[in-house]
């Protein structure tokens, strides 16, 4: 089943609370929304770190509850080997928007890939309560000054809520998987040989060009491009780069 609400760290609250669970496995390399998600919940948090290619350090008590984030959208092959290891991965596809579910849950994140203000999409067949207000309409950020506001709305409330009307329409019509697809293997024909990640010949959903790379002039032509690059807290080393740069300059 297909549910939808006004965020993903709100389906994954939902998910929590429906299955029942007490203990989750996530890794420290993460979001510290989608913690205090799980803590709002009740739920114990247990911390693993993961390897160089975004592969958990550890095995896992085999009928663990264990969240796996698809890093960047270009950890398709690590997401689908964990959740034949383990029945219960809750697999974030936050930065994977049109990856196939996999595990027990699957968690995405249609503002991260589409024009809305508002989306988060559980998909599970476990039974969850859908009882829930709907969040309001509103139009899609359309600068950063937007953007941070948009974030604060949710930052300020543990609210659940289901999907708005506005951003539902959207999330039900669009699907640019190929165009995105296409920007970030030009984006790797440009950046492939200053990048110390390995990238996989074959992806679906990547969500930017993650960048690790210690040559300044390329991290100088980045950062100077007029292009929003919004880096993480906990992978302070890569560069994310948005996918419309493919389209608009080269370095």
């Amino acid at each position: 089943m297909k549910y939808y609400f006004n965020n993903a760290r709100n389906a994954l609250r939902v998910f929590l609370r429906a299955a029942g669970v007490k203990e989750l496995f996530a890794p420290f390399e993460l979001c510290s929304v989608v913690f205090k998600a799980a803590r709002v919940e009740g739920v114990n948090l247990k911390f693993y770190h993961v390897d160089k290619n975004f592969y958990p350090l550890q095995e896992f008590p085999q009928n663990a509850y264990i969240l796996y984030p698809n890093y960047f959208g270009i950890c398709d092959e690590q997401a689908l080997k964990l959740s034949k290891l383990y029945p219960n991965l809750i697999y974030d596809a936050a930065h994977a928007y049109f990856t196939e579910p996999l595990g027990v849950a699957t968690i995405y994140s249609a503002r991260k890939f589409l024009p809305v203000a508002d989306g988060g999409i559980l998909v599970t067949d476990i039974e969850v309560s859908t009882d829930f207000k709907k969040e309001v309409s509103v139009l899609a950020p359309a600068d950063y000054e937007e953007f941070l506001k948009n974030e604060l709305r949710f930052n300020r409330t543990n609210e659940i809520k289901l999907i708005s009307d506005e951003s539902y329409k959207v999330v039900s019509g669009v699907c640019d998987a190929a165009v995105r697809l296409k920007n970030f293997y030009n984006l790797h024909k440009i950046l492939g040989t200053f990048n110390e990640l390995k990238i996989p010949k074959t992806l679906v959903s990547p969500f930017v060009y993650p960048l690790k790379t210690d040559n300044c002039r390329i991290l100088d032509e980045l950062s100077n491009s007029g292009h929003l690059i919004l880096r993480y807290d906990y992978l302070k080393d890569i560069m994310p780069v948005p996918l419309d740069f493919a389209t608009q300059r080269r370095v």
